[in-house]
């Protein structure tokens, strides 16, 4: 495996999903003024929240997933410690429709129509994206005061920001929609492919003469790590099921691990590797 892992052609698969996720994006972009599909709370409309007299989770999600497929809306459910609540984005002129179809199912206990100003969700989404540079500048930053050397601080952000892109890149693929839970799920994401990083950099180049050995070992442990995170995001994400804001913030997560092997475990690893034997005492 670890033959495998550190042959160093397999860097240019990686560095070419990077490259076709960078065009996937950038193709959505130009063609419909969005990288990405976003959320009611990043661009504005209607949203409908309702309360349920007497309903179970269940219940409520054979509903919301009913409501979605025959109105083409987007749906999901919030749970607190009370109750489970239905959201629904909808036009304004079918929220009647809407109500009574419901109604007509599970007994509505009360709704409350909310307007979200286009204009505040781009001002939050532009927030968004400001944040996401400030964080990858002083990630960066942090990393080469860490490291000292350009080539590995190089490769931790290299990895960091193949991790976002491409996850962006599945978000869009399986309809994941861009909102502030998700965006909370993409810093997430970012805190642990850095962790990751560090992780295998530390190892590898402390002993530059038996980077092998210091690569399993650091193997060992970060697949450890990604394994005992994905059996309790996959645990959430069945319990409250994909279009569920739990759900969703688990899916990306759960995509981001899977994306972050490949970009820390080859795609850095070669570059550490390189850096290692180039200028290995």
């Amino acid at each position: 495996m670890n033959k495998m892992v550190m042959n160093n052609k397999l860097i240019y698969l990686t560095l070419a999903f990077l490259l076709i996720s960078l065009a996937f994006l950038g193709h959505k972009q130009m063609t419909t003024g969005s990288f990405i599909d976003k959320s009611i709370d990043l661009e504005g409309g209607n949203l409908l929240i309702i309360s349920f007299s007497d309903a179970n989770y269940n219940e409520i999600s054979n509903l919301r997933d009913t409501i979605q497929t025959k109105y083409h809306v987007n749906t999901y459910t919030t749970t607190s410690a009370i109750e489970t609540q239905l959201s629904v984005e909808c036009a304004e002129d079918n929220v009647d429709e809407l109500i009574n179809n419901i109604n007509s199912t599970i007994e509505i206990s009360t709704y409350e129509l909310s307007k979200i100003d286009p204009k505040l969700s781009a001002g939050i989404f532009n927030e968004i994206l400001y944040s996401v540079f400030v964080a990858f500048f002083a990630i960066a930053i942090i990393i080469f005061l860490l490291f000292r050397t350009v080539v590995p601080s190089f490769a931790v952000v290299l990895c960091a920001f193949s991790d976002i892109i491409i996850t962006l890149f599945f978000m869009n693929i399986f309809s994941i929609p861009l909102s502030i839970v998700t965006f909370t799920a993409l810093l997430m994401s970012l805190g642990y492919s850095v962790d990751t990083d560090i992780l295998l950099t530390t190892r590898t180049l402390k002993s530059r003469n038996d980077f092998d050995k210091q690569y399993k070992k650091a193997l060992k442990t970060g697949l450890t790590m990604t394994a005992t995170s994905m059996v309790a995001l996959i645990s959430i994400l069945l319990i409250t099921g994909f279009s569920s804001v739990f759900g969703q913030l688990a899916a990306v997560l759960i995509i981001c691990l899977i994306v972050d092997l490949p970009n820390t475990w080859i795609q850095n690893a070669s570059i550490l590797r390189w850096y290692a034997e180039k200028y290995k005492h």
